[in-house]
């Protein structure tokens, strides 16, 4: 009985909310039930206004001018201020200064003066680029991010297309079993494992814009062509996770990924051409193909020894051929 009446509570108070808050009540619902007063204190302290009066001169810059009795009423929850643009002031006032630092506080304190939930529009007029506002993703954004993503999935990795392989990977394909090794190997490897996987997650996706380029072939590296493909895959990279409105710290991965100087780094690339080489075997069975240059390629650029013994068994275990 209690589940279906908060369902019903819950499905009502959707009901009257306008599209841009169904996205914010959707997103995230404060479960803080503490007064307007005692979170105003609250934020106004964490935000470093050891008094009304500093707190009063901060929103008088935004335009909104009240005597210290009427912060005094706010704080002891005597009045609450219901005029929404003041309310948007405060709390970005108290961004500004760090007291407010999630969606969930800002909604937290917002409905606590009966004002609902904030809009897409009013997280960027209250957070501008800080990370309050980077780190938040809306229903609409991660809509439009994972159908661009999903594209992956469509586009045919260009060396097996060159080789004549019957029915050649996707790039997402590719990305999903590199993820498994990233995830499998990185204690044995002694890397961090989560940001091996999201090197292994984001390293081709900027593929979705440029199409997969190929630069090296066999025991050929062509160091120009993969530094302009690196280039143009970070804007790739930028442009999609633009979408969310949080591209900088994925963008970042994937330079970090580039430089090849860091350890997760320089074991990705490793992890990324034995992942070729292991499927360069499964299609030289299945396709009856010598893909010599697979394996010439991974053979010149392994040096981990765990990973030279896991490759020389892959070796082994090619057909036969006379």
């Amino acid at each position: 009985m209690l589940t279906q009446y908060t369902s019903f509570v819950h499905d009502k108070i959707v009901r009257n909310l306008d599209k841009d808050k169904i996205e914010s009540y959707s997103l995230v619902m404060s479960q803080d039930h503490s007064t307007f007063g005692e979170l105003f204190k609250k934020y106004r302290l964490k935000s470093e206004f050891s008094t009304l009066t500093q707190f009063g001169n901060a929103l008088a810059q935004k335009g909104f001018i009240y005597e210290d009795s009427i912060y005094s009423h706010w704080q002891k929850n005597i009045r609450v201020p219901k005029n929404r643009k003041l309310l948007l002031a405060i709390i970005q006032i108290f961004t500004e200064r760090n007291g407010v630092q999630t969606v969930n506080d800002a909604n937290g304190f917002l409905n606590s003066a009966g004002q609902g939930y904030l809009t897409n529009e009013e997280v960027i007029f209250v957070a501008k680029d800080s990370p309050f506002h980077t780190d938040t993703i809306f229903p609409s954004n991660a809509l439009t991010f994972l159908l661009t993503t999903a594209q992956s999935k469509r586009i045919v990795r260009t060396g097996w297309k060159m080789n004549d392989i019957k029915d050649p990977e996707s790039v997402a394909e590719h990305s999903y079993q590199l993820c498994v090794i990233a995830m499998v190997f990185a204690d044995q490897l002694g890397v961090d494992r989560e940001r091996l996987i999201k090197m292994a997650v984001i390293h081709d996706l900027g593929e979705i814009i440029t199409g997969d380029l190929v630069w090296s072939r066999g025991n050929i590296i062509d160091i120009q062509k993969r530094q302009k493909k690196e280039i143009m895959e970070a804007e790739g990279i930028e442009s999609i996770f633009a979408k969310l409105g949080n591209s900088k710290q994925y963008k970042a991965i994937f330079e970090e990924m580039v430089q090849r100087k860091s350890p997760e780094a320089e074991i990705f690339w490793q992890l990324d051409k034995l992942e070729m080489a292991i499927q360069a075997l499964q299609y030289e069975k299945s396709d009856n193909k010598n893909l010599e240059e697979f394996f010439v390629n991974t053979d010149l650029q392994l040096t981990h020894p765990f990973l030279r013994e896991v490759f020389a068994r892959v070796q082994e275990a090619r057909p036969k051929r006379k």
